[in-house]
């Protein structure tokens, strides 16, 4: 009998953790009352808790500090979920701003009258130091007054853009263009006066071969194409004899690279960006290049500003 004693007395522990201290179950041991005699009164001992069986599962309390543990750690991972999601949707905002500025950028500096090339139909003609070109015997819709300096990369920037929208609208006989030339850049120069004796150069090719058709523009063209254009505060720029050497490559007439090595028009360039760099001042407040001008007032250059000034 003694599994059915072991067994009880494993319950009765049992029910001891269970029920609340002095309730328990269990009877004491000890002599048993005989039939009618009543009960003496025990002594209520407090008994000492018995230890868990072998094998008994603890029940543990939950600790408040493993509680405050577990909610940090919950904090903490919504925190960094919350963070993940802010940082995903700032990487994308900031690819959608960059690629908006791409296609943005590359609208508005996009070539304008791609393919057509250079000027065919357009002559050349000089008063006062400008330089007016035009398709002859045309009476053109708009006369424009463009302001440059053979140094200015801005400038190099306006003949990549717009160079053959122009050539175009002159050969067209849509457009005239007085070219004022100016020298402020000079001092940026390696020689210290390439702008005025590019100028010079300009000047010596309208005068010798302004009647050839296209040969004012393409030799304009070519000063300012970044294959020829000096840098700005570098270390080279082109001698006169380089410069005569470009024009004859472009098809000017020995008779211009005569002028352009000797210098010829360097006066005369030198008092044309006087009197342009005054009335550019005038008309603007300031000196910059390249400044269009469409009877007297400056012109937006923004992409599309001769196609709106050509009502096209």
């Amino acid at each position: 009998m003694a599994g059915s004693v072991e067994g009880k007395h494993s319950v009765a522990q049992s029910n001891n953790r269970r029920t609340p201290s002095g309730k328990s179950g269990a009877t004491s041991k000890g002599v048993q009352p005989k039939a009618g005699q009543p009960k003496s009164p025990q002594p209520t001992t407090p008994q000492p808790k018995p230890a868990a069986a072998k094998g008994s599962p603890a029940v543990k309390k939950p600790a408040a500090g493993r509680q405050s543990v577990a909610a940090a750690r919950r904090s903490s991972s919504g925190n960094n979920r919350t963070q993940l999601i802010i940082g995903a949707i700032a990487v994308v905002v900031i690819i959608a701003i960059i690629i908006f500025g791409l296609v943005l950028n590359k609208k508005e500096t996009a070539v304008q009258g791609e393919g057509y090339g250079a000027s065919t139909q357009s002559v050349a003609t000089v008063a006062n130091g400008v330089v007016t070109v035009a398709k002859p015997g045309a009476t053109p819709g708009k006369t424009i007054d463009v302001f440059e300096d053979a140094l200015c990369p801005i400038c190099s920037e306006f003949e990549r853009q717009f160079g053959q929208q122009m050539n175009q609208a002159v050969d067209q006989g849509d457009l005239a263009v007085n070219y004022h030339m100016l020298n402020f850049l000079n001092p940026r120069s390696f020689s210290g006066d390439y702008s005025t004796r590019a100028a010079a150069a300009l000047l010596c090719v309208a005068e010798e071969g302004g009647t050839q058709p296209g040969l004012y523009l393409n030799y304009h063209s070519a000063l300012f194409s970044t294959d020829n254009q000096p840098a700005e505060g570098g270390s080279a720029d082109l001698t006169n004899e380089q410069l005569a050497e470009l024009a004859t490559t472009t098809g000017a007439p020995t008779s211009a690279a005569s002028c352009i090595t000797a210098g010829t028009n360097i006066a005369a360039a030198t008092a044309a960006a006087d009197a342009s760099s005054a009335a550019l001042q005038a008309a603007t407040g300031r000196i910059a290049t390249p400044t269009v001008l469409y009877n007297g007032a400056p012109v937006s250059t923004t992409v599309d500003w001769l196609s709106t000034l050509l009502g096209q």
